[in-house]
């Protein structure tokens, strides 16, 4: 697998990837859009750091990092006596249905830390929490370094879970 950065050359191909998504798959990556104007507008902000990961040529999957949090979010951190600074992104990552269950994630997630580093971020937070039924991705993110903070209940129940970037070991780590 190689990761790099998403441009607008990449709009087209990652639009058929969503199309190509399960039905059931789109809802365990909501809430982040998937649309092709969101896509464009998150490719062109520098906020956003968008990057593609590929197998053989094929996009297996992608990862999205908002630089800071939504106000909503950073409110539920507060609550839990958490504050995001600006060196805190936003994590959303996705695997086409293909891909999922394969030990891809941390694959993904480790290629990233290099433009994550570059860009300064210290702490990841899931861009929306993850859903709690889904059983596999709280795994995921457990056995990657990030814990659970906290609870919220948006389309059915939630976690929010954090981790810090931990530079010495390359990967994320546990507060």
């Amino acid at each position: 697998m190689y990761t790099r950065i998403a441009t607008n050359f990449d709009i087209d191909t990652l639009v058929f990837f969503y199309q190509q998504l399960q039905e059931t798959t789109r809802r365990l990556y909501a809430p982040h859009p998937m649309d092709r104007e969101s896509l464009q507008q998150q490719v062109a902000d520098p906020a956003y750091k968008m990057l593609l990961s590929f197998i053989d040529n094929e996009l297996a999957g992608y990862q999205v990092f908002l630089q800071g949090a939504f106000p909503w979010e950073r409110d539920r951190y507060k609550q839990y006596g958490i504050v995001l600074d600006p060196l805190t992104a936003s994590y959303a990552p996705v695997l086409g249905d293909g891909y999922q269950g394969r030990g891809l994630g941390p694959v993904q997630l480790t290629q990233a830390l290099p433009y994550l580093k570059e860009a300064g971020i210290t702490r990841l937070i899931l861009w929306g929490g993850v859903q709690c039924a889904n059983i596999r991705a709280v795994n995921f993110y457990l056995k990657n370094g990030f814990r659970i903070v906290g609870y919220f209940d948006w389309e059915g129940a939630n976690y929010d879970m954090i981790s810090t970037i931990d530079g010495s070991h390359n990967r994320p780590a546990s507060l």
